[in-house]
């Protein structure tokens, strides 16, 4: 029978064990999921699958290191308080960034346009480079050349894709 600290240690070791089982059964379900929607764009898929692996590794990590916590005796009540008034003074101030994550979320699954479609969005024309987090990245230019433009998904409000007909919509 385990005694003291060698239970403590056994259970420490038994919430570790879970939490990468629990972490590579979810990678495998997300690959599978992804793999089935990759249709056209894999950048795009690709894109949205390392969002949503970060979102796992995160939520599971913080998960079991609460319950590690809570096993060693720590009053972990005090600290999920804390982290929650930290969580609303932080959410506070990163409404923009949120905003940016939803939309980005968003408009990969609505699939409204895809890299390298020429694009209208928020009074600018160009060709979609690529999809970030915060924003789409469209190369732009006129006759006196061509440039970058960043947009945030919050600033999005119109898309015109002049790539696809009207059957494709």
């Amino acid at each position: 029978m385990l005694e003291g600290t060698s239970l403590a240690v056994a259970r420490v070791g038994a919430i570790m064990v879970g939490a990468l089982v629990v972490n590579f059964t979810l990678r495998i379900a997300l690959d599978r999921f992804f793999t089935r929607a990759e249709r056209g764009d894999i950048e795009r898929i690709a894109s949205l699958r390392h969002v949503a692996r970060t979102a796992q590794r995160v939520v599971i990590t913080t998960i079991a290191g609460l319950l590690i916590l809570d096993t060693l005796g720590i009053n972990i009540g005090a600290l999920i308080a804390a982290l929650g008034i930290i969580g609303l003074a932080i959410s506070f101030g990163a409404q923009p960034l949120i905003r940016d994550i939803i939309g980005y979320i968003s408009f990969v699954f609505a699939d409204n346009f895809r890299a390298g479609e020429d694009v209208a969005m928020d009074g600018k024309r160009g060709r979609v480079l690529k999809f970030e987090v915060r924003g789409v990245v469209l190369k732009v230019g006129d006759e006196s050349g061509e440039w970058l433009a960043y947009v945030p998904y919050s600033k999005i409000g119109t898309v015109e894709n002049f790539d696809r007909e009207i059957g494709d919509a």
